[in-house]
């Protein structure tokens, strides 16, 4: 059994877009690689998690993610959208002997290694295990086993309601988790703020 966490991340100084109206570039740039530091920490400690990987079309992101000591995977650039760039990892995962994965969005500051663990104590029982956005709307943790059971539906707005729909199409059984610390993500400036007040 091997089960391996992967991070999707675009080059940080193109991460963030949505806070241009109150960070300039360079601290939407610092901020985007804060919180990947923070997720790439936290799942290396978590005890459930044998491996993390980092997929991402950054030569930047991957030389930083080398440097934290996981492993990067390059996106060739080759697939359109999120969902495809996660799939193809997902596969390359599983011929490095991967029999469950966790993928886990990169702006999560309220991560803990105990949300890890109660996801992946879940995914024991279940095909999938989901963990939604505040919204309920986004998907900000998908786990499977086999790493490539349920194609990824990330990166549309809807992503939970498409993962719900393809899980029950191809006879998986799937929980959900609601987990504060997984749940809230720093997408607006209304995010930012709230961070911010922490």
């Amino acid at each position: 059994m091997s089960r391996w966490a992967l991070i999707p991340v675009k080059s940080f100084d193109r991460g963030k877009s949505r806070l241009s109206e109150v960070l300039d570039p360079a601290e939407r740039t610092k901020l985007t690689r804060e919180l990947f530091d923070h997720v790439v920490e936290v799942l290396k400690e978590a005890a459930s998690i044998d491996h993390v990987a980092v997929v991402s079309d950054s030569e930047d992101a991957r030389s930083h993610a080398e440097e934290l000591g996981v492993v990067a995977l390059k996106d060739s650039g080759e697939r359109s959208g999120l969902a495809a760039i996660v799939d193809a990892a997902l596969e390359e995962l599983e011929r490095r002997g991967a029999t469950s994965a966790l993928v886990c969005m990169s702006d999560l500051p309220q991560l803990t290694a105990a949300d890890i663990e109660s996801v992946a104590r879940q995914l024991d029982e279940s095909d999938v295990v989901l963990v939604p956005d505040l919204l309920w709307r986004g998907t900000n943790v998908v786990a499977a086993r086999p790493p490539s059971a349920i194609p990824s539906c990330l990166g549309h707005e809807d992503s939970l309601r498409r993962h719900q729909s393809k899980a029950r199409e191809l006879g998986l059984t799937v929980s959900m988790q609601a987990r504060a610390g997984i749940s809230f993500d720093v997408d607006s400036p209304g995010d930012l703020a709230k961070l911010r007040r922490r």
